[in-house]
């Protein structure tokens, strides 16, 4: 009998493996090597999911995953908690309730002051709505499962941070459309998702491990977003 805090790595690993698998299958689509359209299309629809993009949102999600099973993941999240309310028991701000958005709201700022990405506006409007209703519905999900898992639930808090997931969704955004017009740019997404997460904790909404894979989920889903819109977009082409 599987235990029940099990469930949620192996949904974590079954991403994982359906994300090397779908760099796999990419791969073997080349079937005119002849085809410089073919080639283009692999390498760009493959790029989202190479194990070096996969290390950092991946060891974020396995983390908060392996707290059930690790006494030491559950002490660091408890004593960080009890720091928070020990030295900071009156900080409260709203701020991470729209700081969330920043990210992807950007996108918008982007287009309307021409600045060159990798997609039009129109574009943007599906990429976005994608991915939220993405990290929405794989957030439900872990929601679900750690639910019924008491190692996740002494607080009253919830696995994984939405507000994290949302902006990290958003930064993974930024990083795609400027990352071949504005390689260090494309990274600016990132400090403002990681001070969204550190408000989190501070407001004691959340614990370490809820942080980093709202992080994780956000970035995964996005780059699953972007793979999803390629392919659609290419197939829609080529009719």
């Amino acid at each position: 009998m599987i235990k029940r805090w099990l469930y949620l790595p192996l949904l974590i690993a079954f991403f994982s493996l359906l994300s090397f698998a779908v760099s796999g299958q990419e791969t073997g689509k080349i079937t005119n090597p002849n085809s410089d359209t073919t080639i283009d299309h692999v390498d760009k629809c493959s790029q989202y999911f190479k194990p070096v993009s996969l290390i950092v949102p991946g060891t974020f999600l396995i983390y908060g995953a392996l707290k059930p099973a690790i006494t030491g993941i559950q002490n660091l999240d408890n004593n960080i908690m009890a720091e928070m309310k020990n030295k900071h028991p009156d900080f409260h701000t709203n701020a991470d309730d729209y700081l969330m958005w920043a990210p992807s709201a950007s996108i918008y700022a982007m287009d309307a002051f021409k600045v060159k990405t990798r997609h039009s506006f129109k574009e943007h409007l599906l990429l976005d709505a994608g991915s939220i209703i993405i990290t929405g519905g794989i957030g439900y999900v872990m929601r679900n499962i750690t639910a019924n898992i008491k190692e996740y639930n002494t607080q009253n808090t919830e696995f994984p941070s939405g507000h994290t997931a949302n902006a990290f969704r958003g930064a993974e955004i930024i990083h795609q459309e400027l990352k071949e017009s504005h390689k260090i740019l494309s990274y600016s997404g990132y400090l403002v998702a990681t001070t969204e997460g550190a408000l989190r904790i501070y407001n004691k909404n959340h614990f370490l491990t809820e942080v980093l894979a709202g992080a994780g989920l956000g970035i995964l889903s996005t780059k699953l977003t972007y793979w999803i819109f390629d392919h659609w977009k290419y197939r829609k082409n080529r009719n």
